[in-house]
Formats: structure tokens, sequence, C-alpha cells
């Protein structure tokens, strides 16, 4: 068992190919734990836990996780309960799947409430293992997960086994709360329901989305659509068709424009790859605007790569912010 903890610990910790980074994700879970394992494994002993993973952090495959878990004993002399915090790499893979498998693996310290010198007491460990994710379309996360612990320095402590079932949340989910509150914010001291700084009495073009940028008539010239994409491919995640869905239903309602769908990358790849990806990426967001019920003779696609960057490059908060969706509208000369 121990040769298996350390190979698995070993892939974890040295992967370092690239990757497209996520959110960081807040966790949440809950299980069971087998504590003496020589003869059988008994999961007799119930834990909770958290866990923050940054993968925003790097674009690497190993993304850090810190967890903390809360171990209750029953039945093994005068321990009572097991404090542990532990930092872990997590390699992700077939991510862009509903279903995707990884491998956890990392170093941590245990606690020993009632600790039971040289039998059960306070030690350095390493853990390894794997899990299961089931992403939903809305960003969240549930996973099962399965380690093997190992206590370092050990003289009659043998190892752990741990299985627990959880949750991990999107960052954004806690924030949206706040951003949707600020996401359109009042421009004018006048009526102005749809708060695109132009008076209701003069708006051409009501209920326009506030993420776009409007001319004197309050009709959306140009705009930004935080669509997600799956790694490294074309699909538009499920759960950012919400917002196609809306300019959308925003372009049936006001007729007679016509749309430039322009796709941006990060300068992750090469300038040529970049090119061809942020050009399918664009072409996505048309074929689905067609299938909404826009008229194609309406929309044109363009992918401009990494040409047109907003943010840098060097940070991951920078390459998220550039890769993007910008539409261009133009109107019928009068």
């Amino acid at each position: 068992m121990k040769q298996i903890l350390s190979i698995v610990t070993a892939l974890v910790l040295v992967s370092g190919t690239q990757a497209m980074a996520e959110e960081d994700t807040i966790g949440f879970n809950m299980g069971a734990l087998s504590i003496y394992n020589e003869d059988s494994i008994k999961m007799d002993n119930f834990t909770v836990g958290m866990n923050y993973q940054f993968n925003e952090l790097n674009d690497f495959e190993v993304k850090p996780r810190f967890d903390f878990d809360y171990v209750n004993i029953s039945g093994y002399g005068t321990v009572q309960s097991l404090y542990k915090g532990s930092i872990n790499g997590v390699i992700g893979f077939a991510e862009e799947n509903v279903l995707s498998p990884y491998l956890v693996g990392g170093v941590g310290y245990e606690f020993v409430e009632g600790e039971m010198d040289n039998t059960f007491d306070a030690q350095m460990f390493v853990q390894g293992g794997g899990g299961l994710i089931y992403k939903n379309e809305h960003g969240i996360k549930f996973n099962v997960e399965g380690k093997v612990l190992q206590i370092l320095d050990a003289k009659d402590q043998d190892n752990e086994v741990i299985l627990t079932a959880g949750v991990q949340i999107p960052l954004s989910k806690f924030k949206k709360r706040v951003e949707n509150e600020n996401e359109c914010p009042v421009k004018i001291d006048a009526p102005d329901e749809d708060r695109d700084g132009v008076t209701d009495m003069l708006d051409q073009c009501p209920e326009t989305p506030c993420y776009f940028t409007v001319d004197e008539y309050g009709c959306p010239i140009k705009g930004t659509l935080r669509i997600h994409f799956d790694t490294d491919k074309a699909n538009i995640r499920s759960y950012s068709m919400e917002k196609v869905e809306k300019f959308a239903s925003f372009l049936i309602r006001n007729k007679g424009t016509t749309v430039k769908v322009i796709g941006h990358t990060d300068s992750v790849a090469d300038d040529a790859y970049n090119i061809i990806l942020s050009q399918k990426r664009a072409n996505a967001v048309v074929r689905k605007l067609v299938e909404l019920g826009v008229s194609e003779n309406r929309l044109s696609a363009e992918g401009k790569g990494e040409t047109m960057p907003i943010a840098t490059n060097n940070t991951a908060a920078g390459k998220s912010l550039n890769r993007r969706i910008e539409v261009e509208l133009t109107y019928p000369k009068k």
C-alpha cells in the first residue's frame, strides 16, 4: 500500500502539462475513515472537511488544494478526534466531460485529541488517492474521493483509509448577488429603465443588456459576452447558454441590425492555433444564435486570436479576461 501511495503522490506533485485555468473553488465534504487496517478496513469513524482549490493560480495541470478535516474517533483507546491540515496537488483528466477522474496527493499534519504516546499521537503524514467529478450545468462539481494516508516517522501507527463525497462551488457563486446588484449601475439622474445612460424618452432600443456600449439613441454598438467554452475546444459550456439566449432574445426584439461576433483568446499556444480556435468559437456562437431564431443573414464571425488583449497575459486573471467573445452591432444608414 505504501508503494501505491508513493506512486500516486509522485504523479500528482511532478506533473506540469499546460492547461486552461478554471475558477477557484471552495469545497465541502463528509465521509468515513478507517484508522486500523492491518487485518481489515473498518470505515467506522465519521469525517467532515472543507478545502480551497486554486484553479486560477497557474496554467499547469497540478492544481494546489488546501484541505482541513475533522474526524470523530470511536472505539480507539483515549483518542477522541483528529484534526488534519494538508497541502495537496490535484490532476484532472478529461475535464471537458461531465464526468472526469482525477488524482490527488500531498503532505500534512495530523493533530490528535486524546493522543496515546508512541501509539497514536500527532504526526506529519503523506496521502494520495483519486476520485471522480460530476459537473452540472452551473459549474458546480460533485465528487467522490478515496485516499490512503501514511503517517511519517510512525512507530505502532499503521495508515488510514478515507472515503468522502462532497461538492466544490466556484467563488463566483458566493459573489453573484453582489455582482448582480452592481451589474447595471445608475448612470444618469433620470428615468432609465435599462440603465444604459440614455433616458427612456429618447431610448430607441429598450431593454439593452447593460454590458453594451450604446450610441446616443440608446442602441448597443459593442459588448463583451463572457462565454465559457470547453478547454481547448469550441463547445459552449451549458452554464454559459443563458447569456447566449438572452442576447438572442434581444436581437429578435430589436431587428434591423447586423452583428459581427469576434472571438479572442489568451496567449497560451501559438498565434496560428489561437486564430483558428477563436474563429471556431465565434462560429459556435453564431450557430447557436441561428438555432435560437436569429436570422443568419444578420450574423458574421471573425477570429482575432491573441492579437487584441485587454489585460496582461502574465496572470491567470488577465488571461481569463482575454478569453472573450465580443459583438459589434451595425445599424442601417438613415
